[in-house]
């Protein structure tokens, strides 16, 4: 069975009970034959610990078009747990000590009963792995849109710290770098960490794909299964391999589920949660996991060409990965010798049915004046972007919402502890 018998939580003392046991969230109408695969990244150092998952991404894949979603949920989200009662969902794990399956079987029914996705494998790796995978395949390249600073412990001497420090630009880490990249919140949060795994996860990707990776798979099973914890069998990672050889870029869609779909909220216990607004959740999440428009209708990206214009290194890259990341085929990125005081979108297309024009001004925060329409049938580009001086590639996370925000009606709330 999907779901086990629902036991309460016992409120704490003198707090009122928690609220109710939610009904289970309906299955989401995916294309058919659509394989889901959970992707965890677990906070303990050895495998099969009890870790709480640090990262929590649903990878949903079309094998038809083929087309692949990422969908980050935050790890304080706060849901009903199957047999055990509500909690943050980085903590499911540490409540299947007598579910059928363990902690992952349990993972996947409470993400089913929640938000209504159906996850069919999983695939879990530590901190010691992921350093691993990314040093073994030489490193990332990462196009780093947000200044971020930290410190985190020396992993040859734990005692000292090592300050951190990344650059707009496309930047390679190492798997100790790439590692610090992911987890670090001193400068910012959850949400924003969320963005830059889904980044390094796209990196790692074409990097598996530069150096031919996927041919490789048979004999590197034993490597892989001594590093990565999952149900996925070779022939299952195979077929995936396959349909990963086949992709189109403007064919993976990255989504995150942030406020204002979610409201901050404060558990009976005291705990920073995640509250869910049910109805606007379950929209993000339905076209989070639609294969793109493009890719189901068959027709092409919008094609964008990009003018540096920005007199700084390292944008142009940037800028281009990131319009690669919202489904646009970048056909030409140049760098131009004048340097333009402001960004500017020139808008080639001679109608505004579908157009994505409400998406690139989000992206680079510009006003209608900023927009240079120039109506030209069977132009080579759809549209040009001329990267100016006030360029800033970081984007906050709740600047682009592609689906209608809620209204401000959330759920009620539990109620905090004293």
């Amino acid at each position: 069975p999907h779901h086990a018998t629902p036991v309460p939580l016992p409120p704490p003392t003198g707090t009122p009970q928690p609220l109710p046991q939610p009904t289970p969230v309906p299955l989401l109408d995916l294309p058919e034959g659509t394989v889901n695969v959970l992707l965890l990244g677990a906070d303990q150092s050895s495998r099969n610990g009890e870790g709480l998952a640090d990262v929590i991404i649903v990878v949903s894949i079309n094998p038809e078009i083929p087309s692949v979603s990422l969908l980050s949920i935050p790890r304080d989200l706060y849901v009903w747990i199957p047999g055990y009662g509500f909690g943050k969902i980085n903590t499911t794990e540490r409540h299947a000590e007598n579910y059928p399956g363990g902690g992952p079987a349990l993972l996947k029914a409470t993400i089913e009963y929640n938000l209504g996705i159906p996850i069919h494998y999983y695939a879990r790796v530590n901190f010691d792995g992921f350093v691993r995978i990314v040093d073994t395949l030489g490193g990332v390249d990462v196009p780093v849109e947000c200044e971020l600073h930290d410190t985190f412990p020396d992993p040859a001497n734990p005692e000292q710290g090592i300050d951190v420090d990344f650059y707009p630009g496309i930047q390679h880490l190492d798997g100790y770098h790439a590692l610090f990249y992911v987890r670090s919140r001193w400068s910012t949060h959850d949400f924003d960490r969320n963005r830059r795994q889904q980044q390094v996860l796209r990196a790692l990707y074409r990097q598996v794909l530069a150096l031919d990776v996927i041919p490789r798979i048979p004999e590197l099973w034993g490597a892989i299964q001594e590093t990565v914890e999952t149900d996925l069998g070779l022939n299952e990672l195979l077929w995936l391999g396959w349909i990963g050889s086949r992709l189109d870029w403007a064919n993976v869609k990255s989504r995150f589920i942030t406020p204002p779909y979610v409201t901050p909220s404060t558990a009976p216990n005291g705990a920073y949660i995640l509250l869910q607004i049910p109805d606007a959740v379950q929209a993000l999440i339905a076209e989070a996991l639609q294969p793109p428009a493009q890719g189901r209708a068959g027709r092409p990206a919008f094609r964008v060409e990009v003018w540096d214009g920005t007199g700084r290194p390292g944008m142009l890259d940037v800028a281009v990965e990131r319009l690669r990341w919202e489904g646009f085929d970048v056909v030409s990125a140049t760098t131009v010798d004048t340097v333009y005081p402001r960004t500017q979108i020139v808008d080639f297309t001679t109608t505004s049915k579908g157009s994505p024009l409400w998406l690139l001004m989000r992206l680079y925060r510009r006003e209608n004046s900023d927009v240079v329409r120039q109506p030209t049938e069977g132009s080579p580009v759809d549209f040009r972007i001329i990267l100016g001086a006030d360029y800033d590639p970081c984007v906050s996370m709740y600047q682009i919402q592609y689906v209608p925000p809620p209204t401000p009606t959330p759920t009620p709330t539990p109620t905090p502890g004293p």
